[in-house]
């Protein structure tokens, strides 16, 4: 029996000038939409919420004139595909019950990136050109988010650095600035050996490696400052399956682990005989606050049999009166959202929703790692199963760059083709 070798023609390692052109609309549409919704969102009053939204709605539309004649709907797996349909069959269900169609309502539905309807049909990415010129467009999107972020750290500073502990505005800056423009970088670090070359030092640690690294540096500053516990382990885990992947990929295995072993005996003993600077004291405090248990247990207490099979909808709330701001046209007590990933999309599609989500992620996390054969896959599998990490200290499903990566990876996982590309034809890809 003869063993063809797969195919790594054009549509895998090449995009048409077309086709280019068309994956510049929709990833720089979308970074024109997740900027002006971190503006409109922050609270920093730079520029006029409905400035922000115009913007947002041209980054929409450019998006949607991009995705016309990229999105096929094609599979490389039968199960993916019948997952894949039921998924977006029942995000309709989800959607319809509860929405509302007033005009403050759907600018919600379509402009908002946590309670709009975009996070139940992000899945439709995973339609997008599999091929290593399109993913050359999403790492330069990354770029732009990143300088974006250090921009938005320049102009807000005074803010941002605010030793107010309890400064909502400051706090939610942090927050936003750091999960929508900042901790998606981490993928250009995952895919570090993609990013170097053999011209100089800096060359051989890559630019863009360095930059990504600035990034979730300064990202890891403000988490520890505003004492925001998920945002650290999220960029601290994140920094660590960087690492890991270089260990993996590295030929001087033994080496690598010894010097960091060093390092970290070295930096244990420097950290052990230092005083605690102020900045870590506010996250030390909190260290041992619990401010989920109290918020998930009157949400079980608001859930009926059914609510947890399908879930109460777009709209979905629970009663729960211990958190101080919550008030609405039902009533003070009443929450939408809880910080709780997994719980969050139960809240609003139920188990079903999460089971099918689960159903398609988890099988390309095993593909990626271990029937691979370069690094793009493993990096991929490694972004995917980080986000299920993350459905605990996160809340779900949010249309942001991460979770939009998260389909981009789950398709790279599923592919025959990409999977078995070597990292030399990758890499030539990429950078020519």
């Amino acid at each position: 029996m003869i063993r063809r070798k797969p195919y790594t023609g054009d549509t895998v390692l090449t995009a048409s000038k077309k086709q280019d052109a068309a994956l510049g609309y929709f990833w720089y549409g979308y970074s024109i939409y997740l900027i002006f919704f971190f503006l409109a969102s922050s609270e920093s009053n730079f520029l006029s919420a409905a400035s922000c939204q115009g913007f947002q709605i041209i980054g929409l539309g450019l998006m949607m004139l991009g995705s016309v004649s990229l999105m096929k709907f094609r599979f490389d797996n039968q199960l993916l595909k019948i997952l894949f349909i039921l998924n977006l069959l029942y995000s309709v269900t989800i959607v319809l019950r509860g929405s509302q169609y007033d005009f403050n309502s759907l600018k919600q539905m379509f402009l908002d990136i946590t309670f709009g309807i975009w996070p139940y049909f992000a899945s439709v990415v995973m339609l997008l050109p599999r091929n290593i010129k399109s993913y050359k467009k999403i790492f330069t999107a990354l770029i732009i988010l990143g300088v974006c972020f250090l921009v938005g750290v320049v102009l807000f500073y005074d803010t941002l650095h605010d030793y107010d502990r309890l400064n909502l505005v400051s706090q939610g800056l942090v927050e936003y600035l750091t999960s929508i423009l900042a901790l998606p970088i981490g993928f250009i670090l995952l895919n570090y050996n993609y990013h170097t070359s053999k011209k100089g030092f800096l060359g051989k640690i890559g630019m863009k490696n360095i930059f990504a690294l600035l990034v979730l540096a300064v990202a890891m500053f403000f988490s520890i400052f505003r004492a925001r516990r998920g945002l650290i382990f999220i960029n601290g885990t994140t920094l660590a399956c960087a690492a890991m992947i270089f260990v993996i990929s590295t030929k001087k295995k033994a080496l690598v682990i010894s010097a960091a072993v060093i390092m970290s005996l070295a930096a244990a003993v420097v950290v052990a005989g230092m005083k605690t600077p102020a900045m870590f004291n506010f996250l030390i405090d909190r260290g041992e606050e619990d401010t989920r248990t109290g918020v998930e247990e009157y949400m079980y207490a608001d859930m009926s049999s059914t609510d947890w099979i399908i879930g109460k909808g777009i709209k979905g709330k629970y009663y729960c009166p211990i958190v101080d701001n919550v008030n609405d046209a039902e009533g003070a007590g009443f929450r939408d959202n809880i910080e709780t990933g997994y719980l969050q999309i139960i809240l609003k599609g139920g188990i079903i929703s999460l089971a099918l989500v689960l159903g398609m992620l988890i099988p390309a996390v095993y593909k990626g790692f271990f029937k691979s054969n370069n690094v793009l896959s493993k990096a991929s599998a490694m972004w995917v199963f980080l986000w299920i990490l993350y459905l605990y200290p996160t809340g779900g499903m949010v249309f942001n760059m991460s979770f939009v990566l998260v389909w981009v990876a789950a398709a790279i996982c599923y592919s025959d083709k990409i999977r078995n590309l070597s990292d030399e034809q990758i890499k030539f890809s990429l950078q020519n």
